[in-house]
């Protein structure tokens, strides 16, 4: 634990290394049930592999499995490291293969009459809705993950500017985001007269506390209730925001940046659910295609007065049609 807390952000590492711990005691909580050892040196492949099958017939979620088998392999890394005889078998390991579930994106309408509820709440004296609304629409118009919105400082919002600096975020990189003028509008409100230390928290509840995950996940469940019934969570909302920006042809490598993704096929899990800017260019491309308006072949037409390179005349038909060919290309 201590080799691993300097690479956590400092307000999230008593979380992180709590959930860590509690994910080492439940595995060897299970090894020493299954098969009792003295020691991790003694640790195979095998009960690594008996661990898996007896989570899937529990009924756990793959994910749950290989988050605990990180943290068990992690731990033998480091003792290798150290010298401890470690079976080598064990870093062969595969994890199990995750579902390949799609992104619980809200639909469009439920997504409109969301913010619609939300910004009709706007300019609103009470201090708590004036919470509420800032970090629902941090969340829906930047992306942020719930830790990430949690962990802002003041020091880190430019409200004129109408950018946020994302501080050691997933993978311990800082990145910039930008706001929308609804989501400036929802911040100013809620700031009111800025009298803030820099390294304060950005977002606190009335009685001066610092949020955390379990408020304002159970305030934005709360909001989705109350605008009609409908099911969002502070992840689904960054879920909807980049199936929206796909949606309306923002480039993938600019909604990765703004996601903080690690990988370009993280993004593109995105590119999977109904893209109805995709359909309608499609269908508008077939009626082209469909009613011949573009070339359907590679071989060059003469075109009358085509616009020639400054370059020596052509002596012979073919090059001729061999320079219209080239320019086309």
């Amino acid at each position: 634990m201590q080799h691993r807390l300097p690479t956590w952000p400092p307000p999230r590492q008593r979380a992180q290394a709590l959930r860590t711990l509690g994910n080492l005691r439940r595995f060897w909580t299970w090894q020493l049930a299954h098969r009792p050892i003295a020691a991790p040196t003694e640790l195979t492949l095998a009960d690594l592999h008996a661990y898996q099958s007896d989570q899937a017939r529990a009924g756990r979620a793959p994910t749950t499995s290989n988050r605990t088998l990180v943290d068990v392999l992690a731990l033998l890394y480091d003792l290798a490291d150290q010298g401890q005889p470690i079976e080598p078998t064990v870093f062969r390991l595969r994890y199990l293969p995750p579902p390949q579930a799609l992104p619980r994106h809200l639909s469009e309408p439920d997504n409109q009459r969301l913010e619609a509820y939300v910004r009709q709440r706007l300019g609103q004296p009470d201090l708590l809705i004036r919470l509420e609304n800032a970090c629902f629409f941090i969340l829906a118009h930047t992306g942020l993950r719930a830790s990430e919105c949690i962990d802002l400082q003041r020091q880190d919002l430019d409200l004129a500017g109408r950018r946020l600096l994302v501080r050691q975020g997933k993978g311990q990189r800082d990145r910039l985001v930008y706001l929308s003028e609804t989501a400036q509008q929802a911040l100013a409100d809620y700031l009111g007269p800025d009298k803030q230390s820099p390294t304060m928290s950005l977002f606190r509840q009335p009685n001066g506390r610092p949020i955390y995950y379990a408020w304002l996940y159970a305030h934005i469940v709360a909001l989705g209730r109350a605008a009609g019934q409908i099911e969002v969570t502070p992840h689904r909302l960054r879920h909807t925001l980049a199936t929206r920006l796909l949606n309306t042809g923002l480039n993938v490598t600019h909604i990765q940046k703004i996601l903080g993704h690690d990988h370009l096929s993280t993004t593109m899990i995105y590119a999977r659910v109904l893209d109805t800017t995709l359909e309608a260019d499609y269908r508008q491309a077939m009626c082209h295609i469909e009613g011949q308006h573009l070339p359907l072949s590679r071989t060059p037409e003469l075109v009358p007065n085509w616009p020639l390179p400054q370059t020596t005349a052509p002596s012979t038909q073919f090059e001729l049609v061999q320079m219209e060919f080239d320019n086309f290309v």
